[in-house]
């Protein structure tokens, strides 16, 4: 039976398992040694919104692995506009193995995947971003050597980012404090889940609006840009609301003196956070960036289990 990664919640029960596959992918390839157990198998990548890090970390991860991956752009596809979601999942899922779908919409996404007969990989919509999120807990694990017991700070939105970090954070066992304007905070339903999954496991997940409280004693402390594609709209409100939440000097002095830094970028520099945090030896955002690649990797191998 085919399955599909939407949410996190997909792997909740192997989410180490599946990380952990990561790691070893990333010391195999980047050691020389030859995998392609996906040779002869194709992705389809379909774009609604745009990426550098989606795009270039799918297909070249997926070469990684053997096959090959084919950029679908929004011009070309338009979901549930130009031809059905059901069609659409039908006709692609008769040329390629895997679907990756970039998406404005979780209740699109999650259509699609329903109808179609291949795995579909969620690289994004409005509601979770799993494979970041994978990506940023992959990071953690390098170089702190664990994450049960870790707390991670978040400042910022409550986006899709956050929900799928309430999430994922819960599953492996960290503590999370969200730090947020009233009026931002991450979904709801969410949130009520990823306190359900840690109370069972005796975690503090909480949200906040005071940043100190949310960054006070830290092993990890994450930011995202205020303005995420689709709230365009809101960009000066969001200025004159967010910047209490800059992650600066002044903020991350509050953390463990060991914190590391993550961004899931693009950054708007001096805006959600400064160049100072940014640069200094606290920050291995582009480990993270470069983590997506190895995380989706274990992620399709998971799925088409070769």
């Amino acid at each position: 039976m085919k399955r599909d990664f939407i949410s996190i919640l997909d792997f909740e029960n192997e989410l180490d398992e599946v990380l952990d596959l990561a790691i070893r992918l990333k010391a195999k390839i980047k050691g020389g040694d030859e995998f392609r157990p996906l040779r002869g198998k194709h992705l389809g990548m379909i774009f609604e919104k745009p990426s550098l890090r989606t795009r270039v970390s799918f297909e070249i991860g997926f070469s990684h692995l053997g096959g090959t991956a084919l950029y679908l752009s929004p011009n070309e596809i338009q979901v549930g506009k130009r031809e059905s979601v059901y069609d659409v999942a039908k006709v692609i899922s008769r040329y390629v193995d895997i679907i990756m779908y970039r998406a404005f919409s979780n209740e699109v996404m999650r259509e699609l995947a329903a109808n179609a007969d291949v795995p579909v990989v969620n690289g994004l919509d409005d509601l979770e971003h799993p494979c970041q999120i994978m990506a940023d807990l992959q990071t953690v694990k390098e170089h702190k050597g664990k994450l049960e017991g870790l707390k991670l700070a978040y400042l910022g939105d409550g986006n899709n980012v956050c929900n799928s970090l309430l999430l994922g954070c819960a599953t492996v066992g960290m503590h999370l404090s969200v730090g947020c304007p009233p009026g931002y905070e991450p979904d709801a339903g969410i949130l009520e889940k990823a306190k359900e999954i840690a109370s069972r496991e005796g975690l503090d997940i909480e949200v906040v609006a005071d940043t100190i409280q949310a960054v006070k004693d830290a092993d990890v402390i994450y930011t995202d840009t205020w303005v995420s594609m689709g709230d365009e709209a809101e960009i000066e409100q969001r200025k004159l609301v967010f910047p209490p939440f800059q992650v600066n000097s002044r903020l991350v002095s509050h953390a463990k003196p060991d914190y590391i830094f993550l961004h899931c970028l693009p950054a708007h520099r001096n805006e959600e956070v400064t160049d100072e945090i940014m640069d200094s030896e606290h920050s291995v955002v582009f480990d993270q960036a470069e983590n997506r690649m190895w995380a989706q990797m274990a992620i399709m191998l998971r799925l088409l289990k070769p």
